[in-house]
């Protein structure tokens, strides 16, 4: 593996030094920056706007259809601001390459009051969330971000953890843990589709992966909250990935394609046939399967295997109505064999696992009139998840004498949705927002333990049905003066498998005091419903209740510059109806549930009666990529607290109690088609608590046994990490080559994941998080 990726490297260099030779004496490159301005509160053009690249002459006004066209500019950084009369000016960061048009779609706000009788100076700034009604714990994020921020393999989730209140659970996964919470509450949207899982070998019920099935390079600037959200934001308790996809080039045909660590991928982009609209497509393949369906021996145990693929297609089939199609579909197998490696044990495992899953979405925004637009969204959603293991047992000699089935399961789930949302903005004060969604849900769960357990009972699950869920919800977005303005809203659930109906009400308050500082407060209501692989695994599943988190959160901001600021922001949050053991007083909370491989569920009877509770305070100063340089330096102090069916109250698997980042690049333009940057990542975090070992039960029983009564009483050391990312860019006339290499764990810290009873060497083992990883990959637009 270290040789394929040296060997990566070379070549990147190697064609990096090749084309510079050959650009010495060629002109500088320049390419299209073009887009649209639309207005914020309806979705229309804004005709006349001034778009100007601040650190040119170059500029434009946009025509009547909101479009605009800025020629010939210089690749790049660039900032760009975007005016118009009766609106908030707009700054944007944009990096422009030769190999392919930058297009922008911008929507800006219009000014509380006329601009004849005010002067307005400020600049609608990328520290504020693209959704007007998010007040607070909420940061918009570049696709800019996601490539080159160092550690984050190109994917939103791991890109997130550099965020104030957000750490990782394991370095070989993505799953996030927000302000405490567990990675069960995290809510992923796309284009308004919720999507439990877009992640390659999904964990069933939880939200993350070892590696993403989403595209960073079909997205667009997009939204990540931390708390408090507005009530169009359902089902989920702890945060939210508002994620936008990006239309295709509707003049030009496009192509990119791309070789690394992470997989073969090709992408096209391009106007539909008679310019009606436009459409954008990626492929990808894992590298590795590839050069395993080649021939290529690895020699050891697993190769992971996944394909995925994107699309989005725009059409507008009149001024008042546009309507687009987004679709994302995956698919992930290992076949791990312990039983062929050298040394094999009896009681280990051959593992297969496989998940598959598929997401469309068809919107449709319809503008009635200037001050009123339908949102309609039909949407469907499915996932499939399977798994079977052998047990493997080694005869005195160490040959594997036998493989017997140990475990299968086959579980599938998804949901049709209808959604329409209704827009209403009477005046420059008000905003309301009105939403009515169905859910047609539908499972099908087939899982079966083909050995006894200790106590001599077999496992095995077999269920299918359907259920449907509904959600209401109002929203008005109120601003009283230039200074004050608040949100507020309520929202309903019911979900008829349990019968349970929730009421949600939630409020957020923004107060400018200065042109460069603000106060916000929110207070949120949030609740959800179990995942169906939980509620269905246990008895009187279909009984439990919504779990609910109240949300209480204040925070302070200042603008540094119109590139930085500086935030800190205290919460609270009170949590009830968590399941916990219903038959015996455990410590279990499904509270400290979802950060691990396999699926989410109990085979214990459930009962909502737990409680929890995380508070904190965050402190982040992030200064956006200008000047040649970025930072991002955040400071967390985060404690989780859970009660079980025991009734002790103890400290929560998330309880890292403090974290730390800092995240910095520096851009070297070397000449002016030819750059470097180079980014680091550091990380320090509390150990995670952990429970202890039953060592006398795990020898008897030759398996893991812990002992409940003190659970995660005891603590893995801090956790550190340092990463190092450098990005070649090269811009020649016609294409670019953008190439990069990381390395995480750049100074091999060995931290602590877990302990685990090792049953060949009969004692308590420490297994540990990644070591030394290289990636590396290079990228071609044309």
């Amino acid at each position: 593996m270290r040789l394929f990726l040296l060997i990566l490297m070379l070549i990147m260099i190697l064609l990096l030094q090749f084309f510079t030779a050959k650009s010495e004496t060629e002109t500088i490159p320049s390419q299209n920056v073009k887009g649209n301005v639309l207005n914020q509160k309806n979705l229309q053009p804004v005709t006349g706007a001034t778009i100007a690249i601040l650190d040119t002459k170059l500029g434009t006004y946009s025509k009547k259809d909101g479009a605009f066209l800025i020629k010939d500019v210089p690749v790049g950084r660039h900032t760009l601001r975007i005016s118009a009369v009766g609106f908030e000016p707009r700054i944007m960061n944009i990096v422009v390459t030769s190999g392919r048009e930058t297009v922008i779609n911008a929507n800006i706000i219009e000014s509380f009051v006329l601009m004849e009788e005010i002067i307005v100076t400020a600049n609608k700034s990328s520290f504020v969330p693209i959704n007007e009604s998010v007040m607070i714990s909420a940061t918009e994020f570049t696709v800019d971000d996601a490539q080159r921020f160092a550690g984050s393999r190109m994917d939103p989730a791991r890109m997130a953890q550099n965020y104030a209140g957000v750490l990782g659970a394991n370095d070989s996964r993505n799953d996030i843990i927000i302000r405490g919470g567990a990675p069960t509450e995290l809510l992923w949207r796309v284009d308004g589709l919720d999507i439990p899982n877009p992640n390659h070998f999904a964990t069933q019920g939880a939200t993350g992966g070892p590696v993403s099935a989403i595209n960073t390079m079909i997205l667009d600037n997009s939204d990540f909250l931390t708390g408090a959200f507005p009530v169009e934001y359902q089902d989920r308790m702890s945060g939210v990935f508002d994620l936008r996809t990006r239309s295709g080039n509707r003049d030009n045909y496009e192509y990119y394609g791309q070789f690394g660590f992470n997989g073969i991928e090709l992408g096209a982009e391009g106007p539909l046939p008679g310019r009606k609209g436009s459409f954008l497509a990626s492929y990808r393949y894992s590298f590795l399967g590839l050069l395993e369906v080649m021939g290529v021996d690895f020699g050891f145990a697993g190769i992971p295997k996944y394909q995925d693929a994107s699309f989005k297609t725009d059409l507008s089939a009149s001024q008042n109505h546009k309507i687009s199609l987004t679709g994302l579909w995956g698919t992930s197998d290992i076949n791990i064999k312990e039983s062929e490696t050298d040394d094999p044990a009896t009681g280990e495992n051959d593992i297969k696992n496989g998940t598959d899953f598929l997401a469309l979405a068809l919107n449709w925004n319809y503008l009635i009139s200037e001050k009123v637009y339908i949102n309609t969204l039909l949407g469907f959603n499915y996932a499939n998840y399977r798994t079977a293991l052998d047990s493997i047992t080694v005869s005195q000699e160490g040959v594997v004498s036998s493989l017997d089935p140990w475990f299968t399961s086959r579980n599938s789930e998804g949901f049709y949705n209808l959604k329409s949302t209704l827009n209403y903005s009477p005046d420059k004060r008000n905003i309301f927002k009105f939403g009515l969604e169905g859910r047609f849900r539908f499972y099908d769960f087939s899982e079966e333990r083909l050995t006894p357990s200790s106590d001599g009972s077999f496992y095995n699950l077999l269920s299918d049905g359907n259920t449907t869920q509904y959600m209401m919800f109002a929203n008005w977005n109120h601003r009283f003066t230039s200074e004050f303005q608040i949100n507020a809203g309520i929202l309903t659930q019911y979900l008829s498998l349990s019968g349970k109906t929730t009421f949600e009400p939630r409020l957020s308050a923004a107060y400018k005091i200065s042109e460069i500082s603000t106060l916000n407060a929110g207070f949120g209501v949030h609740r959800q419903s179990l995942p169906l692989i939980t509620a269905m695994s246990t008895e009187s599943g279909d009984n439990l209740n919504f779990m609910q988190s109240l949300h209480y959160i204040a925070g302070y901001s200042v603008l540094l510059a119109d590139d930085a600021f500086i935030k800190v922001e205290g919460y609270f949050k009170d949590i009830s109806n968590a399941p916990v053991n219903a038959n015996e007083a455990t410590s279990f909370s499904f509270l400290n549930a979802g950060a691990n491989f396999g699926s989410v569920f109990t085979s214990n009877a459930l009962e909502s009666a737990g409680l929890g509770k995380t508070y904190g305070a965050e402190l982040s100063l992030i200064k956006n990529f200008t000047d040649g340089y970025y930072i991002t330096a955040t400071a967390s102090y985060v404690r989780q607290e859970y009660r079980g069916s025991d009734r002790v109250w103890r400290s929560g698997a998330f309880d890292n109690q403090y974290i730390f980042n800092i995240l910095g690049g520096y851009e070297w333009v070397i000449s002016p088609t030819f750059t470097l940057e180079f980014a680091v990542r550091y990380t320090h975090a509390g150990g995670a608590p952990y429970t202890p070992i039953d060592v006398e039960r795990s020898l008897r029983d030759n398996t893991t046994r812990y002992i409940d009564s003190e659970a995660f009483s005891l603590r893995n050391p801090d956790y550190s990490r340092f990463d190092l990312r450098i990005d070649f860019r090269h811009n020649l006339n016609n294409m670019s080559i953008i190439s990069y290499f990381s390395v995480e764990n750049l100074f091999v810290k060995q931290n602590v994941l877990m302990s685990v009873w090792d049953g060949s060497n009969q004692e308590v083992k420490q297994v540990y998080q990644l070591g030394f990883f290289p990636i590396g990959g290079v990228r071609i637009e044309f």
